[in-house]
């Protein structure tokens, strides 16, 4: 946790420090405030004011059951700052308007126009973020900017979605520049799992957890002391050839046999289900059309066709087998599942992956869940959205270096 230092000219940076802290730990008094930062009690007493006056910040009534002179507890004003997150996803574009409380004021999710070039879905993505902020009724001068996450690889320092598999149209795209002239905002650029991760950190208790991302493919990000691992080129989590199954005989499967993805993103399930004779085979340069096979495989896995849920199964075991190498390697206590697919596979995978991860583990731990994400599919856009905030409003110890 960064503290903050009682010299007056560091006051940009302290006051960073106290609006960080009450955006990630809502309730805290004045006194746990000083308690937590190391600050001066003028010097809270002073940010808390300046926090509210600008609309910040506000205080909450106390509770009943205290006694005595009441603490006053300090909350994100949501009114205060807002972020747009956008997810790339190549069946899905989900966006939301998130507020510095943490709230999601509105949101959309769209299907991904199939064979369009970049230049159309930036366009409409500036479109609908456009109405999204009309529709709330939101000052436009207080939304701070736009996060994009997106498939890898990325140069995420220069805002360029480099040569994404699944999106076989996108190559060198300067989606951060285009979004950024199309839209009149500031914009960061940032991977799916990245942002995940993020947005599951920020509504978790726990500081250290693998978080196993699922869509259109499949990928992975480590949190560790409370912070989301990023890798020399913020690329981090590209799991999909984990070998899961050696033995493993997928006909018509691009990708590597046997491996993580194989093992579970839609388009693997949906030719297994077409070779099963339970679905037709979709169009696999349709990625709609694969989301849509995928959504009817696990609805007949619900309604209990044996052979359905017989591929599932198996996918939920050969994901633990992934899974299982994973937290070996890095030992975390905690593995969340999430993302675009995770809600339509998460009542076949659920009861499969706990005991089956566990029995990949070397070493025993306890505590040790397997669970899925709080946030829901809108996972990495909201992710994405925290990032701006973050990049705004949190303490950097960067900024406390002389020019």
């Amino acid at each position: 946790m960064l503290r903050g230092s009682n010299l007056p000219r560091l006051a940009d940076y302290n006051q960073a420090v106290v609006l960080d802290l009450i955006r990630r730990d809502p309730g805290q008094s004045r006194a746990d405030l000083q308690r937590t930062s190391g600050l001066a009690s003028q010097t809270i007493s002073n940010i808390t004011r300046r926090l509210i006056d600008a609309e910040m910040i506000r205080e909450q009534q106390p509770s009943d059951s205290a006694r005595g002179r009441p603490s006053i507890p300090l909350v994100a004003n949501g009114n205060g700052a807002f972020a747009v997150g956008v997810h790339v996803d190549p069946a899905r574009l989900t966006i939301v308007l998130l507020d510095v409380a943490g709230e999601v004021r509105r949101g959309v999710q769209l299907r991904t126009p199939q064979g369009s070039e970049p230049g159309a879905l930036t366009s409409l993505i500036a479109v609908t973020t456009g109405r999204l902020i009309r529709e709330a009724g939101i000052d436009r001068d207080r939304v701070l900017g736009l996060g994009i996450a997106a498939p890898g690889p990325l140069d995420v320092h220069e805002g360029v979605v480099l040569a994404p598999p699944q999106l076989p149209h996108w190559r060198d795209v300067r989606l951060r520049s285009d979004l950024r002239d199309a839209t009149g905002m500031p914009v960061l650029l940032d991977k799916d799992v990245t942002a995940s991760a993020t947005a599951e950190l920020r509504t978790s208790a726990d500081s250290d957890f693998l978080f196993i991302y699922l869509g259109s493919g499949v990928g992975a990000a480590v949190v560790a002391g409370g912070q989301v691992l990023r890798g020399a080129s913020n690329n981090v989590g590209e799991i999909g050839d984990i070998l899961v199954d050696p033995s493993a005989e997928e006909l018509g499967w691009s990708g590597r046999r046997g491996g993580l993805a194989a093992a579970c993103v839609p388009e693997a399930l949906a030719i297994q289900a077409a070779q099963a004779g339970l679905l037709p085979l979709p169009d696999l340069d349709d990625y709609l059309a694969i989301d849509d096979a995928c959504t009817e495989l696990s609805r007949l896995a619900s309604v209990g066709d044996a052979t359905a849920a017989d591929i599932l199964e198996r996918a939920a075991r050969r994901v633990a087998v992934g899974i299982g190498v994973l937290v070996n390697f890095i030992d975390v206590p905690r593995v969340v599942l999430g993302g675009p697919t995770w809600n339509r596979l998460s009542a076949a995978f659920l009861p499969v992956l706990d005991d089956a991860v566990r029995s990949e583990l070397i070493a025993p731990r306890d505590p040790f869940s397997v669970e899925g994400s709080v946030v829901g599919e809108q996972v990495a856009a909201q992710g994405a959205a925290e990032l701006v905030m973050d990049q705004f409003l949190a303490p950097r110890a960067s900024a406390l270096v002389m020019a």
